[in-house]
């Protein structure tokens, strides 16, 4: 997990409230995903999860939400610390630590929440695992794989039936995992570099030619032209249509600790300082809201 060297503060209101809650401190940024269809960006913090969007609903509403959102609200009341997060249609999956005061494990396993915050609810391996990173690919619900590195033990862990049940994979000590589109190639980024499983994270190899990526991210489920993204140790961002070959488009913004790719292509990176977005594979970058 990358260490954020400063603590941004930034208003927050409950969904569905219309008083402004007090400002609350993001002091780290796990994970963040890009919703095309429902115009929202969800940001995983060490204080639950955040919603970046428009207030109102409906195609328009989408649009304006990944350029000029004016609402940045808590999904939900579920405040606990967000190691790992990943989204399926209208679910996110969600792994880290209870919220101070619970008397859940310290290791929360594996929770689903609805994108609205209105469910939360333990799926597996309570009191077991703590993703540190998670992803989900495939292209039919017999294929879907949602996967997670294990922070306890540093392996791979993968589940094809939507986290019901889990294989472990090899310990590699993964910094982010991520599916190709179809979820059948499973890339890891590690000190040694990239490094992909074709076998469920059974077993891995490193990239011959790949960047020393420390964050990598997939285009989701159903996308016509699917696309690989990655932020290397020098801040540089890289494309790739199949995690195989590479290609360098332009720097990074600074302190960006999350990565995710939308099914149109636009990348998205997050941090304490906030959210930004590219439209040109990565050249450059648009600031969507400060923290």
């Amino acid at each position: 997990m990358a260490t954020a060297a400063s603590v941004a503060a930034v208003a927050v209101t409950l969904a569905g409230c219309s008083t402004p809650e007090e400002p609350i401190a993001v002091t780290h940024v796990h994970a963040v995903d890009i919703d095309d269809q429902r115009g929202a960006i969800y940001v995983a913090t060490h204080e639950g999860i955040l919603r970046v969007a428009t207030a109102g609903d409906g195609p328009e509403a989408a649009a304006a939400s990944m350029t000029q959102p004016d609402e940045v609200t808590r999904l939900g009341e579920w405040m606990g610390d967000v190691m790992g997060m990943t989204r399926l249609d209208d679910t996110l999956y969600i792994s880290g630590h209870p919220a101070p005061g619970s008397d859940a494990p310290a290791n929360i396993g594996v929770y689903e929440i609805d994108v609205r915050g209105r469910e939360v609810e333990a799926l597996s391996l309570e009191g077991e695992v703590d993703f540190h990173s998670m992803t989900l690919g495939g292209v039919a619900l017999a294929s879907y794989g949602l996967a997670g590195i294990d922070s306890v033990t540093g392996s791979v862990m993968v589940s094809r039936d939507r986290g019901q049940t889990w294989t472990p994979g090899a310990a590699i000590a993964a910094r982010a995992l991520s599916w190709d589109a179809r979820a059948e190639q499973l890339f890891a980024t590690t000190e040694q570099g990239l490094q992909v499983s074709t076998d469920d994270g059974k077993t891995f190899a490193l990239v011959d030619g790949a960047p020393s990526l420390l964050l990598v991210a997939s285009s989701p489920t159903g996308t016509a032209e699917p696309l690989l993204a990655g932020i290397d140790v020098d801040g540089v961002v890289h494309t790739s249509p199949d995690g195989i070959t590479w290609t360098a488009v332009g720097a990074a913004p600074s302190g960006a600790d999350a990565l995710s790719v939308s099914s149109r292509g636009v990348l998205v990176t997050a941090g304490v300082e906030g959210v930004q977005r590219s439209d040109d594979g990565g050249a450059t970058w648009n600031s969507v809201t400060d923290f």
